[in-house]
């Protein structure tokens, strides 16, 4: 029979925080590479430098003309301009053969790449075509709908910090420099322990006196949404012996280990017990005053 000498210290939250962070480091836990299709809710552990300009050409931001600003000066609904249309037709993926020279235009769709020579977009809703000339009735001025190379993201520029949780925001500007695979803390493994002869795992038939574990779905929950990789190591029975070499087992293989159950005053409340047997720094809080987890042990 197990002795009932244990606690019940009951302690303020803040004080038992402080007790755990006196005794417990709490730092990275190592580094690894992961795609960025892995990489949602992790967190750098580097700094990222792009190393390519966001756009990577002068690109137009409207379907329209490339023209050269200064052909439109004075430009007006009363006093249109007439520029020559060029034959080429400037897609997106299309690399522009043909130079813009004075007096001339040339036809760009939205995200296509700024010609030789041209400085500006004129919108095509400010134009007409009449027999292979451009009706210009709107002037523009250097730089008009076109987003210039490196305007969003220069290359050499640290787009993000170490520290940083990646969330969908961020794993979209990794993307957009051609990062494929990124640099984050490991995960800490954290083991999920059930403890008590009265708890069966859900999808079992219930039967008398017995009692669903849903604390370990709690908790594994509650892990992940913090960034942690639970690892359940299922219900061990109110025996002293098989307790203590779960805990063990999962002190080897895990990073943390949280036992659900058997901290309380009853002579089948053993996690208390294995617990105190693990050496430094031991029990440091035993009785918290929060309601429901008055004998929360840490």
């Amino acid at each position: 029979m197990v002795s009932q000498e244990q606690f019940l210290e009951v302690i303020d939250r803040d004080e038992a925080e402080r007790r755990f962070h006196d005794v417990i480091r709490l730092e990275p836990l190592g580094e690894q590479s992961i795609s960025l299709d892995d990489a949602l809710g992790r967190i750098l552990s580097r700094d990222v430098v792009a190393t390519v300009d966001v756009p990577s050409f002068d690109r137009s931001n409207y379907d329209g003309f490339a023209v050269r600003a200064a052909d439109t000066f004075g430009a007006a609904e009363e006093e249109p301009h007439r520029l020559k249309l060029l034959d080429e037709v400037i897609a997106t993926a299309v690399v522009p053969k043909a130079e813009v020279q004075p007096g001339k235009a040339t036809p760009i769709a939205t995200g296509g790449m700024l010609p030789r020579g041209a400085d500006a977009v004129v919108m095509v809703e400010h134009t007409d075509d009449e027999d292979g000339e451009l009706i210009v009735r709107r002037s523009v001025t250097p730089g008009f709908g076109v987003s210039f190379a490196g305007t969003d993201i220069a290359a050499g520029e640290t787009v993000l910090r170490r520290g940083e949780l990646l969330t969908s925001r961020e794993n979209g500007v990794l993307a957009a420099i051609g990062v494929d695979e990124v640099d984050v803390w490991r995960r800490p493994r954290v083991a999920v322990v059930s403890t008590g002869d009265e708890i069966i795992p859900p999808g079992q038939p219930m039967q008398p006196g017995m009692v669903y574990d849903s604390n370990a779905r709690i908790i594994a929950d509650a892990v992940r949404e913090l960034g942690g990789e639970p690892v359940p190591l299922g219900i061990v029975r109110d025996d002293l012996d098989e307790l203590r070499e779960r805990v063990t087992s999962a002190i080897e293989s895990c990073d943390l280990v949280l036992l659900s159950g058997g901290t309380s005053k009853g002579q089948g409340d053993l996690s208390y017990h294995v617990v105190s047997e693990l050496g430094d720094p031991g029990i440091v809080a035993h009785g918290v005053a929060l309601k429901p987890g008055k004998p929360i042990c840490l």
